[in-house]
């Protein structure tokens, strides 16, 4: 199980402002799915409060670290394989609520799951800042997902 989620290199077929993570994670896409859905698994590894309707159309509200608060729509919700809704910041004039779209995709691959994390419509800038917030969230899942107990997450 990788603990380190790999960039994808930018290519000519991915726009200015979208970020690429991958991570691989020693479970099925079925198992990966539930720390996506479900409230509980969610907040295993990312937030410390969790508002979700996981239905395209349903509400997304995060408390992602006890200080920064996400809030968007599921668009598609496709067991096992995909997760996909919009993202922004509560009172962010950079990245407001549902100006950005995040889908996770979710590929097995032997007794491992690959994750690709796509965070797309990002402005010039803030990609970087989304790039450190997203590793430290996909190694955080993949210790989850393989039984480990995790502190909530630091601000940062």
């Amino acid at each position: 199980m990788s603990t380190t989620p790999t960039t994808t290199p930018t290519s000519a077929t991915t726009p200015p402002g979208d970020l690429v993570l991958t991570e691989r994670i020693r479970a099925t896409p079925d198992q990966v799915f539930d720390f996506l859905v479900e409230p509980e698994k969610l907040l295993r590894w990312m937030g410390t409060d969790a508002r979700i309707d996981p239905t395209p159309g349903g509400d997304f509200w995060l408390n992602v670290n006890g200080e920064n608060i996400a809030i968007g729509k599921y668009v598609a919700v496709e067991r096992p394989n995909r997760v996909v809704l919009t993202w922004g910041w509560q009172d962010s004039p950079h990245v407001p609520p549902g100006s950005t779209e995040v889908t996770f995709t979710l590929t097995a691959d032997g007794d491992e799951t690959v994750v690709e994390l796509v965070h797309a419509g990002l402005p010039l800038g803030p990609e970087d800042e989304h790039k450190g917030g997203w590793t430290y969230f996909l190694d955080r899942m993949c210790r989850a997902v393989g039984g480990e107990t995790l502190p909530a997450p630091a601000p940062h």
